[in-house]
């Protein structure tokens, strides 16, 4: 539940609006500028064959995810970003929901992502299990460790 206590609303973003842009520049600066990495890591294979959501109040971005298919029956969330100032305000679970559904809708058996390990109690409160062990981000060298939901087709 976010505590802003204001309207938050969650859009589905073109690569080509302000937006997007604003989310770019969001992930950017909290997962590859520390490591010193080149803006272009942004734009991996997924980018462009994503669905990007974004959690806007105010014409502000508060929050982003990014869902990519991976086959007819998984897909994979990534890149998920809360604006340093709307951390804990319940953003990152509401994205993360919004994206689950959106997975479900399209008749998808699981979803996986890599989560950094201080995220990991989010993904296990809307039910996303380990997989594996901890591992080192070929990208950033920070721990993450693979995680994976199984849905269940609505009866």
């Amino acid at each position: 539940m976010n505590t802003l206590g204001k309207q938050i609303e969650y859009r589905w973003l073109e690569t080509d609006s302000k937006f997007y842009q604003t989310a770019l520049k969001l992930r950017y600066a909290l997962f590859f500028e520390e490591p010193g990495l080149p803006w272009e890591v942004l734009f991996d294979t997924d980018e462009g064959n994503s669905l990007h959501l974004a959690a806007i109040c105010d014409g502000e971005l508060l929050a982003y995810g990014r869902l990519t298919k991976r086959s007819n029956s998984a897909m994979q969330i990534s890149q998920m970003v809360v604006s340093p100032k709307h951390q804990r305000k319940g953003l990152g679970e509401a994205i993360l929901s919004r994206l689950v559904i959106h997975a479900k809708e399209h008749e998808t058996k699981s979803i996986i992502l890599s989560a950094r390990l201080h995220a990991m109690p989010l993904y296990e409160k809307l039910g996303f299990n380990i997989v594996g062990e901890v591992y080192l981000s070929e990208k950033t060298g920070i721990e993450h460790i693979k995680m994976e939901l199984t849905l269940k087709r609505a009866e």
